[in-house]
């Protein structure tokens, strides 16, 4: 099936549910259909907030989201400019003077099990993701929250949930919950 036949077809679901409210709860397979008929390899404009007791005031980055084929880019315009590369094995920060740093996943695994659901959230590959996360999903086509509880005891001790939350073929909102309290909020395609 071709994108643009993917997209007319959920948005016709969509617009089914609309219509005659015969909308059904979402499994994780309808879900990841639904998302990959609208996933998109350009850039999608983010706002983000992270808060947590150690600091004494929220920060708040803008900047772009990418997703292709195992990777994940995250390109932050403000406050300061530097670009996060989630790869299948590693993430990557490049900083405003090209400086870069890596984390192999190998030696941290909770922030694999993060970086992995990041990556598929955004492109929409959410199947996979069962392997590592507990996925509950909540509402219908129209209007729907997945929320993923990570398996594995040593990333539980440092994550405690993502929670999607969307409408239609689109994601709008990650939430991030910590273990230790931090929180970071991140929307997608923000209006003005």
């Amino acid at each position: 099936m071709n994108l643009a036949v993917a997209r007319q077809l959920a948005f016709v679901l969509v617009s089914l549910c609309a219509g005659t409210g015969a909308c059904h709860a979402l499994t994780v397979a309808e879900l990841e259909r639904l998302l990959q008929s609208a996933a998109a390899t350009q850039a999608v404009p983010f706002h983000e907030v992270r808060e947590s007791s150690w600091m004494s005031a929220p920060v708040e980055s803008r900047g772009t989201l990418r997703s292709s084929a195992g990777r994940l880019e995250k390109r932050v315009e403000s406050p300061r400019q530097e670009t996060w590369l989630i790869l299948e094995d590693r993430m990557e920060w490049i900083g405003p003077n090209a400086e870069s740093k890596q984390i192999m996943f190998s030696g941290a695994p909770a922030v694999a099990a993060l970086a992995q659901a990041l990556r598929s959230a955004v492109a929409g590959e959410l199947v996979a993701l069962e392997k590592s996360f507990r996925i509950e999903i909540r509402g219908d086509e129209r209007q729907w929250t997945a929320q993923l509880v990570p398996r594995a005891p040593e990333v539980v001790r440092s994550l405690d949930q993502i929670e999607l939350r969307g409408a239609g073929s689109q994601l709008q909102v990650i939430v991030v919950a910590e273990r230790e309290g931090e929180r970071t909020t991140t929307r997608l395609r923000p209006k003005p």
